[in-house]
């Protein structure tokens, strides 16, 4: 009798050890209310699957499943300090079979694996070796009307907040996985879709032959550290070769120095001060389809903002997600390159072909390979050091050097362009800037206080000669405009203008390829979530 208990208390124990955990982090990050209510969830599942399964054994014969399931969510709840969410629907969403094939084959999820093996086999071992006896003998009839009365306590505190109540409920991993699924999840896998967003029609149109246009979206690139708009350090000898060809804007101006918000605005058109993302009614990509062009949209960046907006193109390529989840970085941008060549060499058809690009995003000296070490070494740095309010020149040498990459990649880019014989542009500009501490005394971008560079961005547009030679008038527009002002509203109408695209809400006032062209200084810029006023 004593062995069969001491089974049954090792058993319950290994059940009950997820929840543990999950109650643990949730008194830590949520309170009380939220504890009360995961444990009124948990214990009511378990009590009704008591119930149905009758004797112990069978009881934990079924709970082997749930096991695996509240470790995996556990664990998934712990490193991102939130029961999985959109971050994890959008990495399910974007990954195919095959990459979750090859991930598993990798350490990380051979790891992985192992370790729900391991688990697995010990839950299983115990609930074989549980007793078989029935769980209720139906004299504790106290002892069940107390448990009950228990649940409808804890729920009864709980359900005073809402909000906690609801939080409670979503860390119980069955229940949490449910909600995930038919929430998150479904959302993301319409995103890919591209079902998830109503979409109002522009009606636009274009008249002409082939063309080939390409937007490059980079990522925390400030002004002052590419040399080609005079930094001391030469970190774009490449672009510094193709003044002629290029046209630099001297006075580019993002509208936000977050992603989440510069991106959209970039890609809608949107002024800040109207900037709603849920109010997003379609992209420079949508309006490119409409207008006749194949579209392609490459990404090694987070896919999910890509897909809040609903871009849908004919080509989507998105980064290895599952690896980029694990590893914690994205490949070098170079992984795009291949892709890009397939897309510039299918000819017959005008082609819009977005890059949305890593960049010079922290950590800096990932973004890069060992050959662009050129300034310096980041070596010793590791994901907190932007947040040190001490300079280090270790931090510029490495972004710096990111820069370097970024120009030798733009050049590649570039390249494949130049050898097309129909009319084709190169567009690129950043997100947003960024602050170095060393250099400004604030660090990193996306917050409240700031310096001009979190908002100051390179900015320009290469033309090849076929599209000079069709063109005149837009690449003599772009040189009239290339030392105004420039924000990131301005890139949907002017790249739509390059393409020769007409619809009824088009405005030559808000396009730098335009003669007509009238640069927005009054509009506020978006800073850490707030408008702001842009300092001159």
């Amino acid at each position: 009798m004593q062995t069969a208990r001491m089974r049954l208390i090792a058993a319950f124990a290994m059940l009950c050890l997820p929840y543990a955990v999950l109650g643990a982090w949730l008194a830590h990050s949520k309170g009380l209310q939220s504890v009360a209510a995961f444990i009124a969830s948990v214990a009511l599942l378990l009590w009704v699957l008591a119930l149905l399964c009758g004797t112990w054994r069978r009881f934990f014969l079924v709970q082997v499943p749930l096991f695996l399931l509240g470790a995996a969510f556990t664990a998934c709840t712990l490193t991102f300090d939130n029961p999985p969410g959109q971050l994890i629907a959008f990495v399910l969403a974007t990954s195919t079979w095959q990459e979750v094939r090859g991930f598993f084959g990798l350490w990380p999820g051979q790891r992985l694996l192992l370790a729900g093996l391991i688990l697995g086999s010990i839950d299983v071992w115990l609930a074989l070796r549980s007793p078989p006896q029935r769980i209720s003998s139906g004299r504790n009839t106290r002892l069940r009307w107390g448990f009950i009365g228990a649940i409808v306590l804890l729920s009864g505190f709980a359900i005073g907040n809402a909000a906690a109540f609801i939080d409670g409920l979503a860390s119980n991993p069955l229940i949490g996985t449910v909600m995930f699924v038919t929430g998150p999840l479904r959302y993301a896998r319409a995103a890919v879709n591209g079902t998830a967003l109503h979409k109002e029609p522009y009606g636009a149109s274009r008249a002409g032959g082939e063309e080939v246009h390409i937007l490059i979206i980079g990522e925390s690139a400030r002004r002052d550290s590419w040399s080609v708009y005079g930094y001391q350090r030469k970190t774009t000898p490449t672009l510094e070769k193709l003044k002629g060809e290029a046209i630099f804007f001297q006075h580019a101006v993002a509208d936000a120095n977050l992603t989440i918000c510069a991106v959209p605005i970039l890609l809608t058109g949107a002024l800040p001060e109207r900037f709603d993302i849920k109010e997003v009614r379609g992209t420079l990509v949508d309006l490119a389809e409409e207008a006749g062009y194949s579209t392609a949209w490459l990404m090694n960046q987070d896919p999910h903002i890509s897909l809040l907006l609903g871009i849908h193109a004919d080509r989507m390529l998105y980064p290895p997600p599952l690896s980029t989840l694990i590893m914690g970085k994205l490949p070098l941008d170079e992984t795009l390159l291949p892709d890009l060549h397939r897309q510039i060499a299918r000819d017959g058809k005008s082609r819009f072909i977005g890059l949305h690009v890593i960049g010079s995003h922290w950590q800096y000296d990932s973004r890069y390979p060992p050959a662009f070490e050129l300034f310096g070494s980041g070596k010793g740095l590791n994901y907190l050091s932007v947040l040190s309010k001490e300079p280090d020149q270790r931090i510029v040498d490495a972004y710096d050097n990111s820069v370097a990459y970024t120009d030798w990649f733009l050049g590649q880019v570039i390249e494949q362009a130049r050898a097309l014989k129909v009319p084709a542009t190169v567009t690129y500009i950043s997100d947003h800037g960024e602050d170095l501490y060393t250099l400004d005394g604030q660090a990193g971008h996306g917050t409240a206080s700031f310096t001009r560079h979190q908002f100051d961005i390179p900015a320009f547009v290469w033309v090849n000669a076929a599209y000079r030679e069709a063109h005149p008038d837009k690449v003599q527009a772009l040189n009239q405009n290339s030392q105004k002002e420039i924000r990131s509203h301005n890139v949907f109408y002017s790249i739509a203008d390059l393409m020769g695209i007409q619809w009824p809400g088009a405005s030559p006032a808000r396009s730098f390829a335009s003669s007509g062209f009238a640069p927005d200084s009054a509009s506020p810029v978006i800073a850490g979530g707030g408008l702001v006023s842009l300092p001159r």
